[in-house]
């Protein structure tokens, strides 16, 4: 199994599991709008599984790179399964140059891609008077520290699109920690089926949605 097709695979497990875990939203959403509720979250979860931030980005353009460093067939197999957005930083919206199967042999592609792939390299200096060689790759840059909401702020800003049309009521936020809000409990049971409840918070994401939408729902 490839890792796109496992990537898809997991992404239908956690859409399945969102269909099963919807019934505890019963009591929030109108029988009626339960089912068209669903989907429209389902699908709001789909479209964040498919977004690409600039972080996960940098972060398969570094492994790949370190993967062509080491094993010429390696490198091919692995560039197959690269996302289209990687594929894009590389080469452009062209892709290769040369066709896949037109190349003799693997070093020949490994070699192609590594010159797209370094835009330079320089040393760093290190403790003890110590230097180190960085390599530096096309794309952006990893950064450090918490996670971008970006993503997330669309996730909360669709799925409470459906909750209004499904409740016809505006979203809210509970001004408690203890006490979630529909909303905020819709969100954090996707949440937890994509498995990131411990890095992404919520209430913080619901938080966010209200704060810019605060003329909207005022």
């Amino acid at each position: 199994m490839t890792a796109i097709q496992a990537n898809t695979l997991r992404n239908q497990e956690i859409l399945n599991k969102i269909a099963i875990g919807s019934k505890a939203w019963r009591h929030v959403i109108p029988t009626i709008e339960q089912p068209p509720f669903v989907r429209r979250v389902q699908k709001a979860v789909e479209i964040y599984l498919g977004l690409v931030s600039p972080h996960d980005l940098g972060v398969e353009l570094r492994n790949f790179e370190k993967a062509t460093r080491t094993s010429s067939k390696l490198a091919t197999q692995l560039f197959e399964e690269l996302s289209d957005e990687a594929k894009t930083a590389l080469y452009g919206p062209n892709q290769l140059s040369t066709p896949l199967s037109d190349y003799p042999a693997t070093q020949n592609l490994s070699d192609e891609t590594r010159s797209h792939l370094i835009s330079g390299q320089s040393w760093q200096p290190e403790a003890g008077g110590k230097r180190r060689r960085h390599t530096l790759i096309v794309g952006p840059q990893i950064s450090k520290g918490r996670p971008s909401h970006a993503k997330i702020d669309v996730l909360v800003s669709l799925i409470s699109a459906a909750y209004a049309a499904a409740t016809n009521k505006k979203p809210s936020r509970s001004w408690s920690e203890a006490v979630e809000s529909d909303i905020e409990m819709i969100v954090e049971d996707c949440l937890a089926n994509m498995g990131i409840d411990d890095v992404f918070s919520a209430k913080a994401g619901v938080r966010r949605h209200m704060k810019g939408k605060k003329d909207f729902y005022a």
